[in-house]
């Protein structure tokens, strides 16, 4: 079944229509606020956004994706979650990507180097304001489109490619910041689209292997 007739099916009664589009999403919602808070928080906010796709699984009117609004919602979790921790006096420090490890076959100097671009890009990346981060991950890993982004953000479609290109200009400049060597730099700067994808792919695989209950 398509997303619509779940989503009708589901507010007609059926659980398990709602059982499989909560299944749709749990891993990307998770993804979603791994690296911008505590891991350990990240189970209890997925929960929490789904908590709350229930309860609310009325007030969508159709008008955007399912996938926009059920982010969205994964957005206001996330803000909620920062501003508390800020009201205890928690500094916010998103976590480092924990999934950026060297891969196992090549010769150990491409080893290094493939590590050290990712592991800048993805400090750079963590480096941005959180919706930017929100904007880059979601347009480049999930592959939301610009309306999709504009329903989530509820802002005009034009706005939000201008903040894309902002938000994009911004990450750049970082990446250029955390580099000293000026070859490296043209690398990771050049290269930057490919070591986006590659770090998407490690955190999938180090997910998996999470969810799976490896260590």
């Amino acid at each position: 079944m398509d997303e619509g007739a779940l989503l009708e099916a589901w507010r007609g009664g059926e659980a398990e229509a709602g059982r499989q589009l909560i299944t749709r999403y749990y891993a990307a919602i998770y993804r979603f606020f791994y690296g911008k808070t505590e891991a350990g928080a990240c189970e209890d906010l997925a929960q929490e956004t789904f908590e709350l796709v229930v309860r609310r699984r009325d007030a969508f009117r159709g008008d955007s994706p399912f996938r926009a609004y059920v982010y969205g919602i994964a957005r206001f979790v996330l803000v909620a979650h920062i501003r508390r921790r800020q009201r205890h006096g928690k500094r916010f420090e998103p976590a480092e990507h924990s999934a950026i490890d060297p891969a196992t076959e090549g010769s150990v100097s491409a080893l290094f180097a493939d590590r050290e671009l990712e592991y800048i890009v993805a400090q750079a990346l963590r480096s941005l304001a959180l919706d930017d981060q929100i904007l880059v991950e979601l347009k480049d890993w999930e592959g939301l489109t610009q309306a999709e982004l504009a329903a989530l953000f509820e802002v005009p479609q034009p706005t939000v490619a201008r903040r894309l290109q902002r938000a994009r200009t911004r990450l750049r400049e970082a990446v250029e910041r955390l580099v000293a060597d000026p070859a490296l730099r043209d690398a990771s700067v050049h290269g930057l689209d490919s070591c986006m994808q590659s770090i998407y792919g490690k955190l999938q695989a180090h997910l998996g292997r999470v969810r799976d209950g490896e260590r």
